[in-house]
């Protein structure tokens, strides 16, 4: 069988390196960034290209023969967005419509990866069809960019990650997991919020449902997410008791000590079943994720 190739935008980032860890034999992952700078992973070819230009966009699809594409590239912080929104909209909506209008010039399936940051928060679990009404900017950019690719592709999944944790690569951001992770290896306290609820989605196994979906080429909206509901500080609680670190280093609060950042919905909690139905993936817990997490942190770089 020939390798197939897959395209990722975004593909240093938390969900890349978890597809990057859980590849199929016979794959071949293209990654593309936007950051100059050097990745040192054997398991996918980098390049950096800014999804924004579309001429570029356009002649790496014409270089390239992608089989399929995951497109997770897009300024992801929520509060970055709600200061930085024009740079936030280029980011998301014009780098989203580039790679949607290659994608479909060349026929590809695309696998759009959005967020729970699509629903309010006051109405979970949330199952794949239930009303989109964010809260935030990033919410409703997010929710632009699914209606953007469900009205402009005919074979589209759209992917909606819940807090995703792992190892990232030391080059990119610091995930939840890994910055409560740094803070208290440092003895330092951590404020953690008790009002903010999701089920953490550990990168591998989020990886491990891309490459099911890649291989079924279902289609629609899934939701991935674990096997475990928690708010922010039990998050924390159980970092530090399956890391073995200084849990009293942990403060319990209430997202109004943030007044500064941007709107969160209180309980955005997946319903998960499609994901196990249809991609045949089980939720791991946060237990299980965490100690799988530990026991491989080797491979953080």
């Amino acid at each position: 069988m020939k390798t197939r190739t897959i395209l990722v935008t975004g593909g240093t980032g938390l969900l890349g390196k978890g597809m990057g860890e859980t590849a199929p034999s016979g794959i071949k992952i293209f990654s593309v960034h936007q950051r100059d700078y050097a990745v040192e992973d054997s398991k996918a070819e980098h390049e950096v290209l800014d999804i924004r230009d579309k001429a570029k966009v356009d002649a790496l699809f014409e270089k390239h023969k992608f089989d399929a594409v995951v497109h997770a590239a897009g300024i992801a912080s929520v509060d970055y967005v709600e200061r930085h929104y024009a740079e936030s909209l280029e980011s998301n909506l014009v780098g989203t419509l580039n790679i949607t209008s290659a994608s479909r010039r060349a026929g590809c399936y695309l696998v759009y990866v959005s967020t729970n940051a699509v629903f309010d928060g006051k109405k979970a679990p949330y199952a794949e069809d239930a009303p989109v009404n964010p809260v935030n900017k990033y919410g409703r950019l997010k929710t632009e960019c699914e209606r953007l690719v469900s009205e402009t592709l005919s074979e589209y999944a759209i992917v909606r990650p819940i807090l995703m944790y792992g190892w990232n690569h030391p080059v990119c951001r610091p995930n939840p997991a890994t910055w409560i992770l740094e803070k208290l290896m440092r003895g330092e306290s951590v404020q953690l919020v008790d009002d903010v609820i999701e089920n953490p989605l550990y990168n591998i196994q989020c990886g491990e449902g891309l490459w099911s979906l890649l291989k079924k080429r279902a289609t629609g909206i899934f939701h991935f997410a674990g096997g475990e509901t928690v708010n922010r500080y039990e998050f924390g609680r159980k970092i530090a008791e399956v890391f073995g670190l200084d849990a009293s280093l942990l403060k319990k609060v209430k997202s109004s000590a943030f007044p500064d950042i941007a709107a969160r919905p209180p309980n955005t909690t997946f319903v998960t079943k499609r994901m196990e139905r249809e991609l045949g993936v089980e939720p791991r817990t946060l237990t299980e994720g965490l100690a799988h997490m530990k026991a491989n942190a080797r491979v953080k770089s």
